[in-house]
């Protein structure tokens, strides 16, 4: 797969590949497929379709393909799978009463998962599936509302947060991406379980504000080898869930642990999980870091492209999550201060704005208004300002 860390590669959609292209790498393993390692031309569109049963994406090589048209164009979204059943779209305030009771649901899931664990218990894949569904339900009316209560409401402790951050975000990528309700589940479910094994690790380590040790950062990194010890014995996991655990913090360039694998060595899933858990956990106060908004996290994570992320999966991500993603603090070229409170999906730049503050930094009453290119937003904030907090969506114009 180390071809396909080259810079010059470009992902292109199944679908978009012509005769006489190059295909250097894959969304996957080789050795999941029938065709030659280490790249092939394309020479008809028999051979094209045969591909698409197999990848969503690959790799073409500019250089080597004999057919240029349309190889620079960018990356698109992937289409919704026919396998996903269309549902009712919402608008937030709709959705909300609902996203709500689906978040408290997942909340008193984790919760229970994570009494059953400390108590030396199995947790059962029916419960934690049955605590999941409401979320997959509420996320595909109106991604919008969850993400707009679990960046509002910090009401959770560091783990469960965590948990249910995850599995939110896993469950919305995933549907940006076009995965069937099964795929969805199943990401959720990767999501709840990833960082389960930090229960093992002992609490004065996750802890400690100063720099860990290298014992203590090998303890820290076993958590992994005691979730994926934990899902091996529990009744009915599915396996992609398994890689998902096993492999959240190994990179795109092997720099990850615990196995150093590279590329697409990597499980689809588990590379979808390291983008999310990353995202997540860098949004929330860390032991050593603060945190930071969600629109610098994708900064980063941008610059982290063909490096410690799947180029075309993070294109993806940062489409599924917005510029400025739902319940981003933001100010605008006026003054005024809000909350980003829904996506725009036609215009990214213009999503619409929860206003509480006037130019002048005063506050005022709610109002939600869409940024625009007389007021855009020029930069985003971690948290609101002393005094400003989200206001109450379902009662405001």
């Amino acid at each position: 797969m180390g071809s396909a860390l080259d810079d010059h590669l470009v992902a292109l959609k199944a679908d978009r590949l012509r005769p006489g292209m190059y295909v250097s790498s894959l969304d996957r393993l080789w050795l999941h497929t029938p065709f030659p390692p280490g790249g092939f031309y394309i020479r008809d569109q028999h051979q094209i379709e045969r591909i698409g049963r197999y990848c969503t994406y690959v790799y073409v090589d500019p250089h080597r393909s004999e057919e240029t048209l349309e190889i620079a164009l960018p990356f698109e979204p992937l289409p919704m799978t026919l396998l996903a059943p269309r549902v009712e779209r919402l608008d937030i305030e709709e959705e909300l009463p609902w996203a709500r009771q689906a978040l408290n649901l997942l909340r008193q899931t984790v919760r229970d998962m994570v009494k059953e664990v400390r108590r030396g218990r199995l947790p059962y894949i029916a419960t934690l599936n049955a605590g999941l569904v409401p979320t997959v339900e509420s996320a595909k009316r109106c991604p919008d509302a969850l993400l707009w209560l679990l960046r509002t409401d910090n009401s959770d402790g560091y783990i469960y947060r965590r948990s249910i951050g995850t599995a939110i975000t896993c469950i919305i990528y995933g549907d940006k991406l076009g995965f069937d309700r099964t795929a969805l589940m199943e990401l959720a479910l990767g999501g709840l379980l990833m960082d389960i094994g930090k229960i093992e690790v002992p609490v004065p380590i996750l802890a400690k504000s100063d720099n860990l040790s290298a014992e203590e950062t090998g303890l820290v990194r076993k958590h992994v080898c005691h979730a994926v010890e934990l899902v091996r014995i529990m009744d009915k996991v599915p396996n992609r869930v398994v890689s998902m655990v096993s492999n959240h913090h190994e990179r795109f360039d092997g720099s990850g642990y615990p196995h150093n694998r590279r590329g697409t060595e990597i499980p689809l899933f588990a590379r979808i999980a390291g983008i999310v858990d990353t995202f997540d956990a860098i949004t929330q106060d860390r032991r050593y870091a603060p945190a930071i908004s969600a629109h610098t996290a994708l900064r980063y994570l941008n610059g982290q492209r063909r490096i410690k992320f799947d180029d075309a999966l993070l294109q993806e991500f940062i489409r599924a999550m917005g510029i400025y993603p739902t319940g981003t603090w933001v100010e605008l070229l006026d003054g005024s201060i809000g909350v980003v409170c829904a996506q725009n999906h036609h215009w990214p730049l213009s999503p619409r704005i929860a206003i509480v503050s006037k130019a002048n930094g005063m506050p005022m009453d709610a109002h939600t208004a869409h940024a625009s290119r007389l007021n855009p937003i020029i930069r985003a904030r971690h948290r609101a300002s002393p005094g400003f907090t989200a206001p109450d969506l379902e009662t405001i114009a």
